[in-house]
């Protein structure tokens, strides 16, 4: 239990900012009797002196500095999260927080913010990074609401819609020596570095599927966990990757690339809105719909529901 009120921390910190009982009053908007008697209700509840005169000014005893310079410590956070409560409240009715992670296209986030926008009327959109291994638990917990994500739908608790199907292409420097839109094969990547945004092997992807269950993998490998970035790093001659074609298209870097097909049995997926129980259904039907409009020319959309 604690036995000062705010109001007695605020005038022990004023007191030891203005020097006086009647300037400390006055920055408080209150007035000077009151202000006595909140200093006299401290010291009874403390069983403490906090302040003792000097002519016309207090001083502080060692107690009341004590309290005073925690009183100064703590009194600006404790300001500020009340303004941030009173903010987030006014906003999270008409609020969506988008969670980006690898894949990270700018186009994508800035697409996906005037989509959500033009959605719904007065909603405000904004990019919030989370971590890939991280996202379901952020969904989960409401500190993300909607994502765009690939592989696998089902996630117990969370809505899914499919909106296009995609699939893993070879990405080069265009001034390599692969041809685009040809395939290449495991030895294509030896000799550079292989940058990746995940170094764990999973069933199904590349790793699985292309280097023979890591048998041919390159042997310099390079985490990277942003798709844009290791488009950037490929298009200035720092390695080669395999990415979702998706992410090449959308790059800034994109006319810098090199595009080429595996040489296996095409690696495909789909593109998912992951959104969390708080999101309206039909939100999230026109967002996938305006989502798939956009992406017409480049993609294969799904048909599932």
């Amino acid at each position: 239990m604690h036995l000062l009120d705010l109001a007695h921390w605020a005038l022990a910190a004023t007191l030891k900012e203005r020097g006086t009982l009647s300037a400390a009053a006055s920055a408080l908007g209150i007035t000077q009797s009151a202000a006595t008697q909140r200093l006299q209700e401290a010291e009874r509840r403390l069983g403490v002196s906090l302040a003792r005169k000097d002519g016309r000014t207090l001083i502080l005893t060692d107690a009341g500095e004590i309290v005073a310079t925690a009183a100064l410590a703590t009194l600006p956070d404790l300001q500020q999260a009340e303004n941030d409560a009173i903010w987030q409240g006014k906003r999270n009715a008409n609020q969506l927080k988008l969670a980006i992670n690898h894949f990270d296209p700018p186009a994508l986030a800035l697409r996906l913010i005037g989509i959500c926008h033009n959605a719904l009327e007065g909603t405000t959109a904004e990019i919030t990074r989370v971590a890939a291994d991280k996202l379901i638990t952020a969904m989960s917990e409401g500190t993300a609401d909607l994502a765009f994500y690939p592989g696998p739908s089902s996630h117990p608790g969370l809505g899914c819609r499919p909106v296009a199907t995609d699939r893993l292409v070879a990405v080069f420097p265009k001034t390599t020596t692969v041809v685009a839109d040809t395939k290449v094969q495991p030895d294509a990547f030896a000799g550079t570095p292989f940058l990746t945004y995940d170094l764990r092997p999973a069933p199904g992807w590349e790793y699985d599927r292309f280097f023979n269950r890591g048998q041919s993998f390159p042997g310099k490998a390079v985490k990277i966990e942003s798709t844009e970035l290791i488009c950037r790093m490929v298009a200035e001659g720092a390695g080669s990757s395999i990415i979702p074609n998706l992410c090449v298209r959308l790059s800034d870097y994109s006319d810098r690339l090199a595009i080429a097909e595996l040489d296996s049995e095409p690696i495909l997926f789909d593109w998912h809105l992951l959104h969390g129980p708080g999101v309206p259904d039909d939100l999230i039907g026109n967002i996938a719909d305006a989502f798939q409009e956009w992406l017409m020319p480049t993609m294969t959309f799904s048909s599932k529901s």
